[in-house]
Formats: structure tokens, sequence, C-alpha cells
């Protein structure tokens, strides 16, 4: 089947969807007025299976047909990106548009996601066309250059050279209401079980009271959760018919970005977004929000503007790059609007070679007059509104705070453990712990895995030495950081790194395990702290 055709057979399966509705109500009706001819009278029986046929049309005509579905707002999220303070991406786009032969956008807007796209206000199931939006994602500025860009820009506008957009809004109207249908059906469903869920639990409570049995009767979500169902079988017709559409259209859209950009620049672009992807999620996991618990957040604009930092050092380089050629082999989803990305690829080297290379290898960010200004504008229209209590600090001590936080954190149980054999909740407390024979009381305190605590004997000091090296170590680096003799830097090319005091390190591995041997001994450990600037404290004796 054509696109065109899969595009009609999508349409028509939405006029389905609502006539199955009406078919539901239809059969109901009839099969009311055919039972009531049977009868000829109404009996107490006839009225309780048209209570019935209320009690399952109801929910159909309230859900499919009552329901308001939700309306956007109008307003786009992201910064407004306008022709005179960013003229050379607006260049870059009109450049595309004009050579694509289609209208250009209304307006560009920044967002965060590794994401572009064009949005279109149409009227009339998609055959009136209105105002243009064009979405750009900050990481795609980040980590693409001009020439990968202009192939990801040239693909969306590709969608409208090709005419995908026809009838786009219908299908994507229709997948709402197939998904509000359901979704709503579910929610009255879920109503429904737990409102006998808490009139079953109170008759158990009674039956129990009374010495008897409770019943086994369970739940259900009644007839809203059939309907879902029912709806629910519908709906994979539709959407593998429809996502089936789109497909096609992905990969027309890419021969477009071929045509228009270069076959290279497009294949590398498809190759280098899905680890922009990840290198964006681990950017932000590990390094943007590695302070929000204490507090913290980089400087205005590198909450994402600071994943070029990772993407430049020459570490990550390598790993993304290697990422990039080893594109995973998935199997297409039915379900799925957009091919496998490796299938993508595929299809675009397979072209013929036009001699156009990569083209502009220029980092596409340059196209961005102002970019950190802009990037922190960005932050401040996207992020949620908790960040703007958010201390700003710059990535040195950002890293250093934050990993000393975590520490703290992490030394709570053993700190606890301490307090709760009456001793100082320091590496000092811990020593003189272990120097007073307790150090097994200290980690009979710790929390332990299931195995750990049923061991007994030999078997419970295997499991408790490391657990004390671990922590002894731990406490060891908390005090040092605390005092500031230690702490970690900031490291593009990997966790951060901690830096313990000159010649430290040479001799902690082996004070570790004097301090936690069967007779253990902690003057190495102490000489250390005392030579590093810690020396211990005047504590009463144990």
């Amino acid at each position: 089947m054509s696109t065109s055709g899969r595009a009609v057979t999508a349409v028509a399966l939405l006029a389905g969807f609502y006539l199955l509705a009406l078919g539901i109500l239809g059969g109901l009706l009839a099969l009311d007025i055919a039972l009531y001819q049977a009868a000829g009278k109404l009996s107490p029986a006839l009225a309780k299976v048209w209570a019935l046929s209320v009690a399952i049309g109801y929910p159909v005509v309230r859900v499919v047909f009552l329901t308001r579905r939700r309306k956007d707002d109008g307003e786009l999220p992201g910064v407004l990106l306008t022709r005179d303070r960013q003229p050379e991406l607006w260049a870059m786009v009109d450049r595309i548009s004009e050579r694509t032969g289609v209208r250009g956008p209304a307006e560009i807007r920044l967002v965060p996601e590794v994401n572009a796209g064009v949005r279109e206000e149409t009227r009339l199931l998609g055959l009136i066309p209105g105002k243009r939006h064009l979405v750009i994602g900050a990481p795609l500025l980040l980590g693409l250059t001009e020439g990968e860009l202009e192939s990801v820009l040239a693909h969306e506008f590709g969608h409208y050279s090709n005419r995908d957009v026809k009838l786009a809004a219908v299908t994507v109207a229709g997948r709402r209401a197939i998904l509000n249908t359901i979704g709503g059906l579910h929610q009255r469903a879920d109503q429904h079980q737990a409102g006998e869920a808490a009139k079953l639990a109170a008759k158990a409570e009674k039956r129990l009271a009374k010495g008897r049995k409770p019943s086994s009767e369970q739940a259900g979500g009644g007839v809203d959760r059939v309907l879902a169902k029912l709806f629910t079988l519908y709906a994979k017709l539709y959407f593998r018919v429809s996502e089936a559409v789109g497909r096609r259209q992905e990969y027309a859209a890419d021969r477009v970005a071929a045509q228009l950009a270069g076959r290279d620049a497009t294949a590398s672009a498809l190759r280098r977004i899905p680890t922009l992807d990840a290198a964006q999620d681990f950017y932000l996991n590990r390094y943007a929000t590695i302070g929000w618990d204490a507090g913290l957040l980089p400087p205005p604009g590198q909450v994402f503007g600071g994943l070029a930092h990772l993407l430049s050092d020459p570490k990550r380089r390598a790993e993304l790059a290697e990422h990039a050629l080893e594109l995973p082999e998935q199997t297409p989803d039915p379900y799925d609007s957009h091919p496998p990305i490796h299938l993508r690829v595929a299809a675009i080297e397979e072209l013929p070679e036009d001699g156009r290379g990569a083209g502009a290898t220029g980092p596409a960010l340059a196209l961005l007059r102002d970019a950190e200004r802009v990037l922190a504008e960005l932050e401040v229209v996207t992020l949620i509104p908790e960040a703007s209590g958010k201390q700003r600090v710059e990535w040195p001590e950002l890293v250093r705070t934050a990993m000393l936080a975590h520490a703290r954190e992490a030394a709570v149980p053993a700190r606890n453990a301490l307090a709760g054999l009456g001793l100082p909740p320091t590496v000092h407390g811990l020593l003189d712990g272990i120097d007073a024979g307790r150090a097994r009381e200290f980690t009979d305190r710790l929390p332990k895995s299931e195995q750990a605590a049923a061991a007994t004997g030999r078997a419970a000091r295997e499991f408790a030495r490391p657990m004390l090296r671990e922590e002894l170590g731990h406490a060891t680096v908390v005090a040092l950081a605390e005092a500031g003799l230690a702490g970690w830097e900031l490291s593009w090319s990997g966790p951060a790194e901690l830096q313990l005091p000159d010649g430290f390190e040479d001799g902690f591995d082996a004070a570790l395990t004097a301090a936690c041997a069967d007779t253990p001994d902690t003057a190495p450990l102490r000489a250390l702290l005392t030579g590093a600037g810690l020396p211990s404290p005047v504590t009463p004796g144990v």
C-alpha cells in the first residue's frame, strides 16, 4: 500500500473508532428493543437488562463523546530565537526552506531535548495550512557540525516537501482521542475497583470480628475495564497502520536530507543523535545535577551548555565516536513511527557517493550568537521552579561540595552506629572503638544483606571485615575532606577524582589492612592522619 493509501486508511480507521462506539450503543439499543418486543410487556427482568445496558452504554457516551480534549495553551516551550538576534541560524533555515521548495517557519525556538521538529497549526484535518514552528534542541547545536545540523533540519522540511503532513493533523488527533478514551475508561475502572476493594475490606473486617473466614472475592474494574480492553484491541490496529505510514515518511525525509546536505553528513547526523541523547542523559545525571541535593547548580548557561565540556573531552569524544559506529540492531516496532536508527543509516549509506563529504565541519553552536546568554535563558524557562533557589557555583567548587555532601550522606549509617555505641561519630571515634575491641559491635549496627545478617562464627567475621574496612576508609576520606586536607577534582573523562594529601595514598591501603586485622593495629592509620595534619583529639578512655 502506498503512503497516501495508508494515510487514508488511518483516517478511515479513526472514523471506525467512533463507529465502534456507536455500534456498541446501537447494539445495546437494538437488543433492548428486541427483548421488549419479544416479551410484549415491561417486566422486572427486562428492567434489569435495560439497567445493564445503561451501565455499559454510559461510560461509552461519557468517555468517547463527551470528554473534553485538552487543548494546547498556544505557548510553545523554549527560547524564541528571532531573526535579528540569530541571523546566521535563520539564514541556514531559509536556505533549506528555499531548496526544499516549502514555506519556512514563522518562528524558531530552542529547547533542551535532543530533538528537532516542525509543527504546523493546520485546520480542516490538515488541509488548510497555518503557522509553522521550528524547534531545535540545544544538544544538537552543542554536538553536531553545521553540515550535520543542516541535514537534520532538511529532514524536518523534507516531510513538508513530501506532503507527509497532509492529514497528519487528523492522525495525531486520532491518536490522542483513542488514548484519551482508553485512559479515561481505565481511570473509571480504577476508581470502581478502589471503591469495591474498600467495600470488600470492610466486609472482611466484619467477618473477622465475628470469627468467620473472609471472602476470597477480589475487586475488579467492572464494565469500564472490559470496554477499555475492547477499545485497546482496536487501538492496536489503528497504530499499526498509522505508524507504518510514519516509518515510510521517515525514510523519504532522510532521502531529502541526503539530497540537500549530502549523504555522508546525513548518515553522520543519524549516527550521532542517539549517542548525543545518551550523552545528554549521562551529563545531566552525573554532572549538571550532581549538587542538586546540596542546593547547588552550575553557573548560568551551564546546566545545558556544560554538555559541550563533556563532548570536547578527548576520551569521551572517542567513546561517543565508537558508539556511533556500533549502532545497536533493533527489531522494528510496529507501534513506532520511526524505523530503527541502524536501518535508516543503512538506507542512507547505500545511496551513491555524491562527492560532498561531511559538509561544513564547523561546530553548529557557532550559528548561535551569544550562546551562553541564550542557554541561560533556556534554563529560566525550562527548569523546574525549585532551580531558582539553588546557588550557582563554578564547576570545581560544585564538584568538591557535591561530592563531600554525598560522602557525608553515605557516612550516616556508620555515624549512627558509633553514636549508638557512645563513641564520637568520627574516624578517631571508630579507631578508638577498634582499639577497645568493639569493632564487631559497630558492624552489627550497620545495614547488612540477608546472607550477612544470618552468618555466624567465622563466616560472620569474614562478612564483617570488608564492611569495617569500607566504613573506616570512608570515614577517613570524609574527615580529611571536612578539614580541607583532601577533596575531589572535576574530571570530564570519568568520575570525580579524589585527591588525598601528598604521600597519604602510599600507606593508606596497608594502614586499613592493619586496623581491620584479627589483631587490629590502628597506629599506622593514626600516624597517617597526624602526618596529613589531622591529629587525634584528646578523648576520655573508652
